[in-house]
């Protein structure tokens, strides 16, 4: 029971947090830092286009699901050692920027949206530490991308198994987020709809 209360508080506080942090121009900031970091990892010359252009059109682990560590250590193999090297040290330094950058431009935008649809008091709002769940599975996923590109050729199970599972827990949190927004969208844009409906009939 005490485990439970604290991580109320935990998740209370974060929340909290999150919200004191929140304006318009820092929500619009975050999501143009997303943007320009998504460009730079996914183009030439530091991201995943180039390292498809080394590999012959084999990307990085990361955007794999719910893979064996057999499977895992085959795309490892079949990116060649200097796709692994490319990996390691062009992709990974900027994946290491990119989930604080989108944890806080998700985090940042559900609280700005839940703010303005839901009442103060609402413990919906508290959906906004669901990105900083994905991001620390994000963070926990490339460390384990990093030991297992490290160790080379070693073949480490276990880590690849905790790989995989972080993984999968990143875009379970990613998919929820974008739920959450699409919904405050929705609730907020019907809202003010009501709200003017009412004015207008109300005059």
């Amino acid at each position: 029971m005490e485990g439970t209360e604290s991580g109320i508080r935990i998740v209370d506080l974060v929340s909290d947090r999150i919200a004191a942090i929140t304006t318009g121009p820092r929500t619009l900031a975050a999501l143009i830092g997303f943007f320009v970091l998504g460009y730079l990892i996914n183009g030439r010359p530091f991201g995943v286009a180039e390292l498809k252009s080394i590999t012959g059109g084999i990307g990085i682990l990361d955007m794999e699901f719910l893979y064996t560590p057999e499977q895992a250590y085959a795309h490892l193999a079949a990116m060649g050692e200097a796709g692994r090297a490319f990996e390691l040290t062009h992709i990974i330094p900027l994946d290491l920027i990119l989930p604080a950058v989108y944890t806080l431009a998700y985090a940042l935008t559900i609280t700005w949206l839940l703010h303005r649809w839901l009442p103060h008091e609402s413990r919906w709002h508290r959906l906004n530490v669901v990105p900083v769940i994905g991001g620390i599975c994000d963070y926990c996923e490339n460390f384990g991308l990093i030991v297992m590109l490290a160790a080379w050729p070693q073949e480490l199970h276990g880590v690849a198994t905790f790989t995989m599972a972080a993984g999968f827990f990143k875009f379970a949190a990613a998919g929820l987020a974008f739920i959450i927004i699409s919904g405050a969208l929705i609730g907020w844009a019907a809202t003010g709809i009501r709200k003017r409906s009412g004015g207008s009939g109300s005059q």
